[in-house]
């Protein structure tokens, strides 16, 4: 096994070398994926020896990069005090159904699936349970160096991380906010409940596992999919002659990845329908449920001519499934039709809201891709093999993804990396939040009021609505959508694409 990375070394993936291509699979650490799901689980392992990318399975902090609470942030934006919008409520409305609803029945799955099978882990998650809502929140279990997972330096900027965050609500679980860092802060703690930090048989165990080796199952056998890298590939094969056909491609793909983000396993079991979202991902059915599309100005910005060094864009990942799988066709994309000379993957460094991307996410998901019968399929796949042997296609873990604060509270250190990008892509409902602060917005609020003053690179937020929070919006068209569908702001049928040029 590889020594852990040294004290703020950064989480880059470098290139696999022949070597690593030769030392087979490796299993997950305390993992057994049951029944149905065990066919899925096997492909992805099975396949793992011929991907390039087989350097990103590991399922722990490897490649990670940590940051000390302590170090300087960045600052809330002057909109805040100027505007004073509520955070969401957690005791009414939608907050309070993901409170007493949704993140119980997180538990009830972990327990019902068998993804963990040791009566003290069922027990401790039984107790995480009857937490919820109104006992007082307690630090998380410390992360220990002997354990393996790190250095001490690191466990101690992890630990001082939880702790600062727990001990500054010092209430209840209704009382903690803002609510998508108590939602977080419930993702944690139920990791210590199934030994995920610990060494042993539980180490380093993706309770999710069999739920994202179905959805990604779901998702490659989708008829949308294929036909998406169909088209994806036919077009490197035939480039188009004018730039503006190029850029009626990007859009198409942008619009694709946008529509994955429905697929989301953290709405499960409360919105089914989104979970199995995968056989529509077509952008062609879900114009009318587009609210607002500014992705020209990030089209603009890619085409250009190129100015000031090689172009970069960075995603900051949101769900593995059929939403990492159009990330991935969105980066071919880019890479391929060298639009840019690298795209960064920004990945959780350990599982987060179930269907968060992990690197050993991406890898399983290459690997599956690889082994598919499909041509275009397994093209795609070795187009990603290359650009990650190249350096072109770079996977980053960070503390931040799943530390409990807001964008604005990002340390500056990974900010100034951010700032190397030419175009930044913040993906899915949970990063919109920390975006915004996860607050209600009035809804005519422009997105480049809150974000311009301190995000470091151009943005562009691709998002499927799934909280009560909405803004860059004319109250017509809210209204409008308010008038279609009642649940219109938080069961992922709408959806915004919103771009903030550089300030």
């Amino acid at each position: 096994v590889a020594p852990p990375p040294q004290a703020g070394e950064r989480g880059l993936i470098p290139p696999t070398s022949p070597s690593m291509l030769r030392t087979g699979t490796r299993r997950l650490p305390g993992r057994c994926v049951r029944g149905g799901l065990a066919a899925a689980g096997a492909l992805l392992l099975s396949s793992l020896h011929h991907c390039a990318a087989r350097d990103l399975y590991s399922a722990g902090w490897k490649h990670h990069s940590f940051f000390d609470p302590l170090e300087p942030s960045l600052s809330p934006p002057p909109a805040l005090s100027r505007l004073n919008p509520a955070v969401l409520d957690p005791t009414k409305g939608f907050a309070k159904y993901t409170l007493t609803k949704r993140l119980p029945a997180v538990i009830e799955r972990v327990i019902h699936e068998q993804a963990v099978s040791g009566e003290e882990e069922k027990a401790a998650l039984r107790m995480l349970e009857s937490e919820i809502p109104e006992a007082q929140l307690t630090r998380p279990t410390e992360v220990k160096a002997e354990d393996g997972q790190c250095h001490a330096s690191d466990a101690a900027c992890f630990n001082k991380e939880w702790a600062r965050w727990t001990d500054a609500r010092g209430g209840s679980w209704t009382g903690a906010l803002p609510l998508i860092s108590t939602e977080m802060y419930l993702y944690r703690r139920l990791l210590d409940c199934t030994g995920y930090f610990k060494a042993g048989s539980t180490s380093l165990g993706d309770p999710y596992e069999g739920q994202k080796a179905d959805s990604l199952k779901s998702a490659l056998s989708s008829k949308a999919f294929q036909e998406a890298v169909a088209e994806h590939i036919e077009c490197l094969a035939s480039p188009p002659v004018f730039n503006a056909m190029v850029g009626a491609k990007l859009h198409r793909f942008l619009l694709t990845d946008l529509w994955g983000n429905q697929g989301d396993l953290a709405l499960s079991p409360m919105h089914v329908g989104n979970v199995e979202v995968a056989a529509s991902v077509s952008h062609t059915d879900k114009e009318e449920h587009l609210l607002q599309d500014e992705s020209q100005g990030a089209i603009d910005l890619i085409m250009a001519p190129g100015r000031g060094g090689p172009k970069r864009v960075d995603i900051i990942l949101d769900n593995s499934g059929i939403e990492l799988l159009c990330d991935l066709v969105l980066s071919d994309f880019l890479l391929s039709h060298k639009l840019v000379a690298s795209v960064h993957l920004h990945a959780k460094g350990e599982p987060l809201f179930i269907s968060d991307a992990m690197p050993k996410d991406i890898a399983g998901h290459i690997a599956a891709l690889e082994a598919s019968g499909d041509a275009a399929i397994k093209q795609l796949a070795a187009n990603l093999q290359r650009h990650i042997e190249e350096g072109a296609l770079v996977v980053e873990s960070h503390m931040f993804w799943t530390a409990p604060r807001l964008f604005w509270e990002m340390p500056r250190s990974l900010a100034s990396e951010l700032g190397k990008a030419t175009l930044v892509i913040v993906k899915g409902d949970a990063n919109y939040r920390r975006l915004v602060g996860d607050r209600t917005w009035p809804v005519t609020t422009l997105l480049s009021d809150i974000v311009q003053p301190w995000f470091p690179a151009p943005l562009l937020a691709l998002r499927t609505l799934k909280a009560e929070i909405a803004l860059g919006l004319t109250v017509a068209k809210a209204a409008a959508a308010e008038k279609k569908d009642p649940e219109w702001m938080v069961n992922g049928q709408f959806a915004q694409i919103q771009f903030v040029p550089r300030r």
